[in-house]
């Protein structure tokens, strides 16, 4: 049955229709040019996040290049170590186990562990005594009669700490409450055999033959150097960031140092690893701590400082304070050994309570040692990345703008290629696109045409298109009507009667009305 709609209802309709926002034209220019810069965008998203998880990345954003009339050995940022020509000073508390047999790895770790242990139990000078001692040995200097004296009485403490030790350890090994199996006892019982062994017939020997009038360190530097960078390695996990300076930190402090009077500054920047911004030096120090790292900026402050009494014969630090570059607020701090040539004669902040300020370009290669924490100008306190190094490069005159300006495009080009490359994809994407859209534009207009609808119509089967209005009424045309009997011509002539009467009852009505 067909059903009418009301004029009420198609005005309703059409309310609704007109409401309704009509869908974007996706073949016109205007709307590809959205949809080619959103899909530009997206892609220039997704690829900074990647680079974003790069660390490296971030050097092209704090740190701009070498200005043209400057001559710089520093190396880029991740320079693997087969580059460096001197690893061991590229990076400090670094043991490299990668050779290490599992038995080796096992020895390595117990004797830091053990020395773990031992430096736990020592107080701050005898941590001191057991550096002094080392050096010397490794220096091959002959200790005097008061450092014997303090020398023989803290190795006996240190060889009984050892004893402990290593019982400590087998009863570990034997405990039923150590789920252990067979061969894990068996490795562990291996390793104690071998540290045992390794300490009476060489570590011994080594710390008492400094005692000896006339002794011939030499032939134990192995045991020294072994015993130094265990030593290095926990002196590197006791450091704290975003704290003041402590005693644990002189471990750290003095042996960075040492190796950095080993070497002229030039070999220093040559095995730089990295070019680090302060946003990085700030939020990755586990990643660069120890590391020789690179640094660029102005200086706004400097101030020589006095040092502490040493072995080394450092009397005293030059330090600057250095605005990096990447507009961040975040200063780095700089303890250097040496200064510049012709470098500003700087006031003793101890002695003189005062600081120079001055705005030249400076770039630093040092170690990272931590992130420390001080109070700044404003009374505040502040966490800043503190370096150690040898020397600085001065830049007399110029000015961080200045330099960033010099920066030719060829050093440039790293930036903006990250934000070229996702735009290329984009285009050609979105052009891909638009071919496509073309062709099924052409496609549909094709299938819209009024000569193809009656085609099209044509290979819809009977059943999803049904039959039209005359197929109906020639059908029901040709059906054969049924025979009329007695029973339905009075049925009729009763209905014809009824409606008769209806009809007269209903005009009776109506007349009444008027």
């Amino acid at each position: 049955m067909v059903r009418f709609r009301s004029s009420k209802e198609i005005a309703e309709q059409g309310q609704r229709q007109g409401q309704r926002k009509a869908p974007p034209n996706y073949y016109s220019r205007r709307v590809q040019y959205r949809l080619l810069l959103m899909v530009a965008v997206l892609m220039g998203v997704v690829l900074t996040i990647e680079k974003v998880a790069d660390p490296a990345f971030f050097s092209f954003f704090g740190t701009p290049q070498t200005p043209s009339n400057v001559n710089s050995t520093s190396t880029d940022a991740n320079l693997p170590n087969e580059t460096l020509s001197e690893p061991l000073l590229a990076r400090y508390g670094v043991f490299d186990t990668s050779h290490f047999a599992q038995t080796d790895l096992d020895v390595h770790q117990t004797y830091l562990d053990l020395w773990d242990v031992i430096f736990k139990r020592l107080t701050y000078s005898q941590r001191k005594l057991v550096l002094s001692t080392l050096h010397k040995g490794r220096q091959q200097v002959t200790l005097d009669d008061e450092h014997k004296t303090t020398w023989w009485d803290l190795y006996q403490e240190i060889d009984e700490l050892f004893q402990k030790y290593m019982q400590q350890v087998l009863l570990s090994l034997n405990t039923s409450e150590n789920a252990l199996t067979e061969a894990q006892k068996a490795r562990g019982l291996a390793v104690v055999a071998t540290i045992r062994q390794q300490w009476n017939e060489r570590y011994r020997k080594a710390f008492l033959e400094v005692l000896e009038s006339n002794a011939n360190t030499k032939q134990f530097e192995n045991e020294y150097a072994f015993t130094q960078q265990i030593i290095d390695q926990l002196a590197l996990s006791m450091l704290k960031d975003h704290s003041l300076f402590s005693n644990e930190d002189d471990i750290a402090w003095f042996r960075m140092l040492e190796r950095l009077q080993q070497y002229d500054y030039p070999t220093i920047k040559s095995n730089s690893t990295a070019r680090v911004s302060a946003l990085e030096l700030g939020t990755q120090q586990p990643q660069f701590r120890g590391q020789l790292v690179t640094v660029r900026g102005e200086i706004r402050k400097a101030y020589r400082v006095q040092a502490q009494k040493n072995d080394l014969g450092v009397k005293q630090y030059f330090v600057i304070i250095i605005k990096p570059t990447g507009g961040t607020l975040v200063p780095f701090v700089v303890y250097s050994l040496e200064a510049p040539a012709n470098f500003p004669q700087l006031p003793d902040k101890n002695l003189d309570g005062q600081t120079r300020d001055m705005s030249d370009l400076v770039e630093v290669t040092g170690y990272f040692f931590k992130s420390w924490a001080h109070q700044g100008g404003d009374g505040k306190m502040h966490s800043s990345p503190l370096l150690l190094t040898r020397n600085f490069d001065w830049f007399e005159g110029q000015r961080l703008e200045a330099a960033a300006a010099e920066t030719s495009l060829a050093d440039s080009i790293p930036t903006w290629v990250v934000f070229t490359i996702p735009l290329t994809i984009a285009i050609v994407i979105t052009v891909g696109v638009y071919l496509a859209s073309i062709w099924n534009s052409k496609d549909a207009n094709k299938r819209t045409s009024p000569g193809s609808q009656d085609g099209e119509l044509a290979r819809f089967n009977e059943e999803e298109v049904g039959p039209t209005v005359l197929e109906s009424l020639r059908k029901l045309s040709q059906q054969e009507l049924p025979e009329v009997t007695d029973e339905m011509q009075s049925e009729e002539a009763t209905e014809a009667k009824d409606t008769g009467d209806e009809s007269t009852s209903v005009s009776s009505e109506s007349d009444s009305d008027e």
